[in-house]
């Protein structure tokens, strides 16, 4: 019951930060998604969960759900694939102090928030490099590019990533 309602009281929070934008003058939240390739070598596959163990070139393990199972039936221990993970995200210009609070009070539920600061816009194909706290980029591409039109470097945003991430592995050719 606890988690429901501090779900409830998250998504509230969420909620409000376009709100928040919105007063504030700035550009209003669009969708995006943010996507992973890598390519690696199968150490472990389980059918019945579909999980499957890969190790990258340095020899790191990551295990993955695999949520697009069309190409699972072909996957082998010892064969290369390559994996693609998708997340569906939102994505919120903030002001400093507001981003960090913001990503603080939403991160209570189920959804994560990444506080991060646009590095560059491909403004013509709404693709976004982003600069995480950690000094990690990574990229989001707005569903709409026009959208995206009001964003600049060195603006501060707040990505919400949707619990959900699609998984495909396909073997590699």
């Amino acid at each position: 019951m606890k988690d429901r309602i501090r779900g409830i009281v998250a998504g509230v929070l969420f909620a409000a930060v376009p709100l928040v934008s919105l007063a504030a003058g700035l550009p209003a939240p669009f969708e995006g998604s943010s996507t992973l390739q890598a390519d690696g070598v199968v150490k472990s596959v389980d059918m019945a969960t579909h999980a499957v163990a890969v190790l990258d070139a340095q020899g790191a393990e990551a295990s993955f759900n695999i949520t697009d199972t069309s190409n699972f039936a072909q996957i082998r221990p010892g064969s290369k694939v390559h994996i693609r993970m998708t997340r569906n995200a939102v994505v919120s210009i903030t002001r400093g102090a507001d981003a960090h609070d913001a990503a603080q009070l939403a991160s209570s539920g189920s959804v994560q928030n990444v506080v991060a600061q646009v590095q560059a816009v491909d403004h013509a194909s709404g693709v976004m490099a982003l600069k995480g706290a950690n000094g990690s980029v990574f990229h989001i591409r707005g569903r709409d590019a026009a959208k995206v039109a009001g964003v600049t470097p060195g603006m501060q945003v707040t990505v919400a990533f949707a619990p959900q991430v699609s998984v495909a592995v396909a073997p590699v050719q």
